[in-house]
């Protein structure tokens, strides 16, 4: 049996991280350089990019640093933040009233028993509180927010005037956010927003083959035993376009077919056990990524990108002229929609009048018929 260094687990941390070297050498030289650019980054990319990845990484490294880092997710943002920084999210106010009363019509005072009154902290109170935790951390402080595109824009406001505020007072503080490539204009064009308007922002997609091909290599050279040709490592880096999580899908399922035949404790891969995973592999990518991403749709965006697939020529590139005419509208009734697309990383504008898909895969899925279940063809082989 040999180990599997793969871990294809959609959104989370794998065992091992491709590529984004230049990244990480930056934020490594932003940890000790209070004044670069990386002291506060926007990372975005499509699903399935390695954006939670990137993040990780991020923390683990500052971690080494000795930094404190506190990592955020979308729900409750501020509210988990406040909490990390001071140990609470409420503060109890404790009072004690002096009760006022008449005996046989001579009066006095009686001191009544504390009384405690709590409230709810709110995101007002965020930028004391960080300035608070600042000032007591010696080592620096990184704050990462994933899907930062689901944080209501008054509490991105919020976490961005806090951290100009901090920056201002000369604290070692560092802030990390990644979300949907729209994400970066909505949030940017708010007025609250401008710390993260000046964030480096970087846009990370699919690998290069040169890139995609030193990971693979460098994985499965590790494996202790494992002896994989190269022509089959060309087969993995093109079947999976550069795209991180269909990466780590065809490895994770490839050491799973050769585990399953019980291998010695030295093997090479075969044919068979590299064909049975790429059909695993992307169909696991068609359940877990594309499913969910058309699911989430609105229906006339749907509806472009099936007519869209269906007008692509040898290219892979689409006509926004035919596929307005395949609708039976006018181009400029589905700006929107095409806007809509571009703005999730879904499709590119390649050159005028042309558009591409930029998701592996979608481009034949979109034609596949949606109403056609697993379960109704059973029933139909069946004849129910």
């Amino acid at each position: 049996m040999f180990s599997n260094p793969f871990s294809p687990i959609f959104g989370g941390k794998p065992d091992v991280f491709f590529g984004r070297d230049r990244i990480l050498g930056l934020f490594d030289l932003a940890m000790v350089d209070s004044g670069s650019d990386e002291r506060a980054i926007f990372i975005t990319g499509t699903r399935g990019c390695g954006k939670t990845a990137l993040l990780e990484q991020l923390s683990i490294r500052a971690s080494k640093k000795n930094r404190r880092v506190i990592d955020l997710g979308p729900e409750n943002t501020i509210e988990q933040l406040m909490h990390e920084l001071s140990g609470y999210d409420e503060v109890t106010n404790t009072i004690s009233p002096q009760a006022s009363v008449s005996v046989l019509g001579i009066g006095g005072g009686i001191s009544g028993g504390s009384v405690s009154k709590t409230k709810r902290i709110g995101r007002e109170l965020l930028q004391p509180i960080l300035l608070d935790a600042c000032a007591k951390s010696k080592q620096g402080l990184l704050v990462t927010v994933d899907e930062i595109q689901k944080v209501p824009i008054e509490d991105v406001s919020s976490l961005c005037n806090a951290f100009q505020m901090a920056s201002r007072k000369g604290y070692d503080i560092m802030l990390a956010v990644a979300g949907l490539p729209y994400a970066y204009g909505n949030i940017t064009r708010h007025e609250g927003c401008t710390y993260l308007r000046r964030a480096s922002h970087e846009e990370i997609g699919l690998f290069t083959w040169d890139e995609a091909e030193d990971a693979l290599k460098k994985v499965f050279s590790g494996i202790k035993g494992l002896q994989i040709d190269n022509t089959f490592l060309n087969r993995i880096n093109e079947s999976s376009f550069g795209h991180p999580y269909i990466m780590q899908l065809l490895g994770y399922h490839l050491i799973l077919q050769v585990n399953n035949h019980n291998p010695d404790k030295k093997h090479t891969v075969t044919e068979d056990e590299l064909l049975e995973a790429e059909k695993n592999a992307l169909f696991a990518y068609e359940q877990r990524a594309l499913v969910p991403l058309f699911e989430e749709l609105p229906e006339n965006e749907k509806q472009y990108l099936i007519k869209m697939s269906l007008c692509m020529r040898d290219d892979r590139l689409s006509s926004t002229s035919e596929i307005a005419k395949a609708l039976g509208v006018s181009q400029s009734k589905l700006s929107r929609n095409r806007a809509y697309l571009i703005d999730h990383g879904i499709i590119a504008a390649a050159e005028r009048g042309k558009v591409m898909f930029c998701i592996p895969y979608l481009s034949d899925f979109v034609k596949k018929d949606r109403g056609v279940t697993k379960t109704i063809d059973v029933v139909r082989q069946r004849r129910v």
